[in-house]
C-alpha cells in the first residue's frame, strides 16, 4: 500500500483482501480523529504492550540469572523454568485478550458534545472470498439533564449499535486507488444512521 501527503492517494493491490481492509481501517481512523473529532483511546494497545513487557522482563530476568549462575545448579534451573512459564503465560494472555476482548476493534475514541460525552467503538472484518468491508459501530452517550426538582440533576446514559457492509468495488477504482470522498461520504452516512437510534 502506498500513501503520499495529507490528501494522499491510497493505493492497494485489489486482489489482496488484507490490504483492502487495512487501507479502509487507516482511512476510517484518520477520518474519525481529524474530521469527526474523536480522540482515540489506545487502551487495548497499552494493555497488550504491558503484558508483552512483563513477559520480556521475565525472560530477561531468567537469562540474567542464568548468565551469572551455572545452569547445573537446581536454583538456576528453577528460576529458568519460572521465567519460561511466565513468558508463556504472558503470550497466552495477550492472545486471549486480543481474541476475546479486543476482538476486531480498530478504533475506540470519545468526544465531548453539547449533551455530554460520546464514545465510539468501531470493529471491522472481512470474510474469505467475500469482497465486502463489514463494519460494527457502537456509540455510547453519557450526560446529565435537569431533574424534576429545581436543583436536581439526573445522569443519563444511552447507547446504540449498528452493522454495515459495503463492497470494496464502490471505494476502489480499477487501479486500486481509494476514492476518499466516496469512502468518507459513506462513513458519514453510517455514523449518522447509528447516532439516530438511541437505546436506554
Amino acid at each position: 500500500m502506498t500513501t503520499e501527503g495529507k490528501d494522499r492517494a491510497i493505493k492497494v493491490d485489489k486482489s489482496n483482501m488484507l490490504e483492502l481492509k487495512n487501507a479502509c481501517d487507516e482511512a476510517l481512523k484518520e477520518y474519525l480523529e481529524s474530521t469527526a473529532g474523536y480522540r482515540q483511546s489506545h487502551r487495548h494497545t497499552d494493555i497488550k504492550l504491558l503484558i508483552g513487557y512483563l513477559g520480556c522482563a521475565a525472560a530477561g530476568a531468567g537469562s540474567y540469572y542464568g548468565y551469572y549462575h551455572p545452569f547445573e545448579l537446581s536454583e538456576t534451573k528453577f528460576w529458568t523454568f519460572v521465567s519460561v512459564v511466565i513468558y508463556f503465560l504472558c503470550n497466552a494472555l495477550m492472545t486471549l485478550y486480543a481474541y476475546f476482548i479486543e476482538k476486531e476493534t480498530v478504533f475506540t475514541g470519545s468526544k465531548t458534545t453539547a449533551n455530554g460525552t460520546q464514545t465510539i467503538t468501531v470493529g471491522s472484518s472481512v470474510k474469505h472470498y467475500n469482497p465486502y468491508y463489514d463494519l460494527d459501530i457502537r456509540m455510547d452517550f453519557s450526560g446529565a439533564r435537569a431533574g424534576s426538582g429545581s436543583s436536581s440533576v439526573t445522569k443519563t446514559k444511552k447507547w446504540t449499535h449498528q452493522q454495515f457492509s459495503t463492497a470494496f468495488r464502490f471505494w476502489f477504482d480499477e487501479d486500486g486507488v481509494l476514492a476518499q470522498d466516496q469512502f468518507e461520504a459513506d462513513i458519514v452516512k453510517f455514523l449518522a444512521n447509528t447516532e439516530a437510534t438511541h437505546l436506554e
